[in-house]
C-alpha cells in the first residue's frame, strides 16, 4: 500500500480497537489489508488459516447501518431507507481531496473507503461524460444501468427532500464545503457528492439481518475490514459467522457483531488473497452494479464451463413492434401473464438454452401467424392452448409452432452473435489508444461482456442445430 493507505489502515484498527472494543490481536484479527499491483487492495491471510477459522469480528457499534445511525438524524414517515440513511452520512462526511475524514463518529472508517468511482459506469451517466464507453455497451448491460440509474435518481430525490425539511442536519456535517444553498440548490456538484457516497453503500455494503423480515431491503450494513475484500466468482470464499438474528429468524434493534471466517473443510496458507463472492450474478449485473466483471478464458463460456447469460429483450421488443397490432396483443398477455421481459439465453449448464420464458413469449409469438398485424380472431382459444404449457398440461402448442419458435431462435441467435463480432472487431481498433489508468480497465470489461454474447449465442445455435430439446 502507499504510504497514506498503510496510515489509514493502522488508524482505522486504532479505532476499532480503543473507541468500539475490536480484539485485533494475532489471534483475534488474521488478515490485513495490501496491495497488489494491478488488482488494488486486497484482503490477506497473515498466518495460516485452518477450517473454520474466525479471522475477525468487528463490533456492532463500528458498523454502519440503520441501527448506528438512526438515532443520530430526525424520523421522517416513511423512514428513509437504508441505503438512503447511510448515503446521507456520508454525503454529509465526506473527505475533502486527500485528507482525511473529520466524522467524529466514523471518519477513521470513511476514510479508508475508496476516493473515486471514475470506471463506473453510473458516473458516466451522471457526469453525462464517457458517451463513446456507453455507447459500446451492450444493450442489455445499458438496460441494467438504466435501473441503477433510476434507483440513484430516486435516492438522491428523497435525500435532498429530507435534507430541506431538516436544514439543521447541514451543521453536523465535518465538511468546510457545505452551506445552506445545500438545501435550496441541487447543483452538479453536490449530486456528484450524493454520487459518491451512494456508490459506496452500492458497491460495499454486505447483507446483515436486523430487520425482523429476512428480505427487507434495510438488512445492509457496511462494514470496516470487510470492505477490502475482493470478489471472485471461484471458491472458496469466506463466510459470514453466524448472527442471533439469523439463527433464532428474528431483527436485531441494537444490532450485532459482523465477521467472516474461513469455511468448512479448506484452510488457507500465509499471505493468500482471502476473496468473498457478491452473490451470484450475471455480468452484466456485475458490471452495471459494481464496475466490473468476471474475467472469462476465450471459449469457457462457449464450452459451458461458465453460465454464461445474454438478455435478448431489445430483440424480441422490436420484433413485436414490427408486428403492429398483433404484437401489442402479445405484450399485454405476456404482461398478465407475469412472462414480459427477463427472456435469456444461458450457456450452463449444457446445452446451451434459452429460458423457459423466452420459450413462453416466443411459442406466443408464433401462435399468431407472422404475416398477421391485427389482433387474433380466436385470441381466447390462442390463450388457452399457451396457458396449458405454461402449466404444464401441454407440452408445446403444436409440431408447426415448435418448429416456427426454434427457427426464430435460431435468427436471433445469429443476430447477437453478428452484432457482438462487430463490436469486438470494433473495440480492437481502439483499446490501444486507451490502455492508461481505469480506461484500459474498462475496455477490458467490453471486450469480455461482447465476447459473453458472442459465445452463449454461438452455444445456443450450436444445441439448436444439435436438435436438443429444452424443457
Amino acid at each position: 500500500m502507499s504510504a497514506n493507505s498503510n496510515r489509514r489502515w493502522e488508524r482505522l484498527l486504532v479505532w476499532l480497537r480503543d473507541e468500539h472494543g475490536m480484539k485485533t490481536g494475532e489471534e483475534d484479527l488474521r488478515v490485513a489489508c495490501r496491495y497488489r499491483p494491478g488488482a488494488g487492495n486486497g484482503l490477506y491471510a497473515l498466518d495460516r488459516c485452518t477450517p473454520s477459522t474466525t479471522l475477525f469480528t468487528v463490533p456492532a457499534s463500528a458498523l454502519l447501518n440503520i441501527r448506528t445511525l438512526e438515532r443520530r438524524y430526525p424520523p421522517r414517515r416513511p423512514p428513509l431507507s437504508a441505503t438512503q440513511l447511510v448515503s446521507l452520512h456520508l454525503f454529509l462526511h465526506r473527505p475533502e481531496g486527500e485528507s482525511e475524514c473529520k466524522d467524529p463518529a466514523f471518519g477513521p472508517y470513511i476514510s479508508v473507503l475508496p476516493r473515486q468511482f471514475d470506471a463506473h459506469p453510473l458516473t458516466w451517466r451522471i457526469r453525462r461524460t464517457e458517451g463513446e464507453l456507453l455507447s459500446r455497451l451492450p444493450p442489455s448491460v445499458s438496460r441494467v444501468v438504466d435501473v441503477v440509474t433510476q434507483r440513484f435518481q430516486i435516492d438522491w430525490d428523497t435525500v435532498f427532500d429530507y435534507m430541506q425539511d431538516n436544514p439543521h442536519i447541514l451543521s453536523t456535517s465535518s465538511r468546510s464545503d457545505l452551506d445552506a444553498a445545500v438545501h435550496t440548490t441541487k447543483d452538479q456538484a453536490l449530486t456528484e457528492d450524493f454520487l459518491w457516497a451512494w456508490l459506496n453503500v452500492n458497491t460495499r455494503c454486505v447483507y446483515q439481518r436486523l430487520k425482523p423480515k429476512g428480505s427487507d431491503a434495510d438488512n445492509l450494513t457496511m462494514c470496516p475490514v470487510f470492505d477490502f475484500a475482493n470478489h471472485s466468482p471461484n471458491p472458496p470464499h469466506l463466510l459470514p459467522l453466524p448472527s442471533n438474528a439469523e439463527i433464532w429468524g428474528t431483527g436485531s434493534k441494537r444490532g450485532e457483531p459482523y465477521g467472516l471466517r474461513t469455511p468448512d473443510g479448506t484452510g488457507f496458507p500465509k499471505d493468500q488473497e482471502l476473496f468473498i463472492q457478491y452473490g451470484v450474478h450475471a455480468n452484466k449485473t456485475l458490471f452495471a452494479e459494481y464496475g466490473f466483471v468476471n474475467a472469462m478464458a476465450e471459449g469457457d463460456v462457449r464450452a459451458g464451463r461458465i453460465d454464461g447469460e445474454v438478455d435478448v429483450q431489445d430483440v424480441v421488443e422490436r420484433m413485436l413492434q414490427d408486428r403492429g397490432v398483433a404484437g401489442q396483443w402479445i405484450k399485454s398477455a405476456l404482461e398478465q401473464e407475469g412472462y414480459w421481459g427477463y427472456w435469456t439465453l444461458h450457456s450452463a449448464p449444457k446445452p446451451g438454452h434459452p429460458s423457459f420464458r423466452l420459450i413462453s413469449a416466443l411459442r406466443l409469438y408464433h401462435s399468431i401467424p407472422r404475416t398477421n398485424t391485427a389482433i387474433p380472431r380466436n385470441p381466447d382459444e390462442i390463450l388457452a392452448s399457451w396457458r396449458d404449457t405454461l402449466m404444464g398440461k401441454k407440452d408445446s402448442i403444436s409440431p408447426e409452432n415448435e418448429a416456427a419458435w426454434r427457427a426464430t431462435l435460431a435468427d436471433m441467435c445469429r443476430e447477437v452473435a453478428a452484432r457482438a463480432s462487430r463490436n469486438l472487431e470494433n473495440l480492437k481498433a481502439v483499446k490501444s489508444n486507451n490502455t492508461e489508468g481505469w480506461r484500459g480497465f474498462t475496455y477490458d470489461c467490453l471486450r469480455t461482456l461482447w465476447r459473453e454474447e458472442l459465445e452463449v449465442a454461438e452455444a445456443v445455435l450450436e444445441s439448436i442445430r444439435d436438435g436438443e430439446e429444452f424443457w
